[in-house]
């Protein structure tokens, strides 16, 4: 699980984050949205990463601009993805670029469609072990069981790191060069346990992670075959990716999921969903004559199932600090994070554009979930130690030798999945540290 973050337990989407999403300023009370790099200093990188990681997607069908060379074709896209086609327009309608391969690989079988993507059930999905470790099982040295407790510097440099084994044992690990790539919240934690490393205004603040909201379109003029994909997700909706407007200047991005019913009971909304359609299945203002069993099917392929990242702001006072350290010499974080002030009005602002397009469609707003699990922001990056924690080359401000390789280094985020533009990041940070010295 902690092998290169969280890269081994995540979902496998792979976008791009958008180029005007690099230079945007700041909105709502937070801090400036720009980045120290901009989009052509990393796309290098980003196509790169899709190469290394052999992303599946299309290179033609993208909401950006730049070059694209996806190594692996994109999935075909599900009925439920033709649907918002017909509704929003093919140029809405992105296919997701993925770490989850549509045909078989050398070294992994095609992706198995089974929606169960938290830990690939068939190791089909590209991971931390499977992709990124065999590349440089040959170049490094893998210390497993220990947990970093303390980065010790002195003048500018770091001289040690300690950490501690099962037992409780402390190893000092000394090196020429640190890298810290946690997680985007052990990564701050790390640092601000550590006395001698210095405490920037940024550290531990302006912490970010997407808001969602769930809703379930209902509408009799389209058949979207929810359970029917060649992957647990195919398409994604990118009506709103750049912008929603002038006076509410941040980014939305759909995904469509068709196969909730591969869900276990419980997760991600499954039951609610489920339980709405039957209770529609028995109303008899819905029509349909019958048993139960094919009114509920009528009614499930007339449902679209829409979930909605929403870009958050870098909030100063949402942060991340120790709550308190376990006795295991684990620290347990505390993290303060709130619903954005302008939520409702992306909730309302989309509601609105899909019932535009489907007058009679019953729209119904199912739940929001205050993060999307990509921990971000919390050592952000900025040009001096007055706005960030890192500089441009993610090398820690008043320490020559120390680096944060973690989306805690975001200094904004879009509302795309983290994990491919973290990738070409840490492209970047290779070719720095493999540089000789000037």
């Amino acid at each position: 699980y902690n092998l290169g973050g969280s890269t081994n337990h995540f979902y496998g989407n792979m976008p791009r984050m958008h180029p005007r999403h690099f230079e945007m300023e700041a909105f709502a009370g937070g801090a400036s949205r720009r980045w120290p790099i901009s989009y052509a200093e990393l796309e290098p990188y980003y196509l790169a990463a899709e190469s290394r990681l052999q992303i599946s997607g299309s290179s033609e069908r993208t909401p950006f601009r730049g070059r694209f060379a996806y190594p692996l074709p994109p999935h075909r896209l599900s009925p439920s993805d033709r649907a918002c086609e017909a509704l929003f327009g093919a140029d809405h309608v992105m296919q997701v670029p993925t770490v989850r391969p549509p045909v078989a690989l050398e070294n992994r079988p095609r992706c198995c469609g089974s929606d169960r993507c938290d830990l690939c059930p068939v190791d089909s999905k590209g991971t931390a072990l499977n992709t990124v470790f065999p590349a440089i099982r040959e170049r490094v040295e893998l210390r497993t069981g220990l947990l970093a407790t303390e980065v010790h510097c002195s003048g500018r440099r770091v001289r040690a790191v300690t950490a501690v084994d099962h037992t409780g044992k402390q190893v000092r690990i000394q090196a020429r060069e640190f890298v810290v790539a946690c997680n985007g919240v052990d990564t701050p934690v790390l640092l601000l346990r550590s006395p001698t490393v210095p405490k920037h205004r940024s550290l531990g603040r302006h912490y970010m992670d997407h808001p969602v909201f769930h809703l379930a379109v209902y509408d009799r003029s389209f058949d979207a075959k929810p359970g029917y994909a060649d992957s647990a997700q195919t398409g994604m909706l990118t009506t709103f990716f750049e912008r929603l407007g002038s006076d509410l200047p941040v980014s939305l991005l759909g995904e469509i999921h068709p196969s909730i019913l591969a869900k276990d009971a419980g997760e991600a909304n499954r039951d609610v969903l489920i339980d709405d359609i039957i209770r529609r299945s028995l109303d008899p203002r819905n029509g349909g004559e019958g048993r139960l069993r094919e009114r509920f099917r009528l009614m499930w392929g007339a449902t679209l199932n829409l979930w909605f990242q929403i870009e958050p702001q870098p909030m100063a006072e949402h942060t991340v600090a120790i709550a308190r350290i376990d006795a295991s010499g684990q620290a347990i974080p505390s993290i303060r994070l709130r619903y954005p002030s302008y939520f409702a009005q992306c909730v309302e602002r989309v509601t609105a554009y899909i019932q535009s397009r489907l007058p009679k469609a019953e729209i119904r707003h199912l739940s929001t979930y205050p993060g999307s699990h990509h921990w971000m922001g919390a050592t952000r990056m900025g040009n001096s130690p007055n706005d960030g924690s890192v500089d441009r080359d993610l090398r820690y401000h008043g320490l020559d030798n120390l680096h944060v390789l973690s989306a805690s280094a975001f200094p904004s985020c879009s509302s795309t999945n983290p994990t491919l533009t973290l990738a070409a990041l840490a492209l970047r940070l290779g070719d720095r540290l493999a540089a000789p010295a000037v």
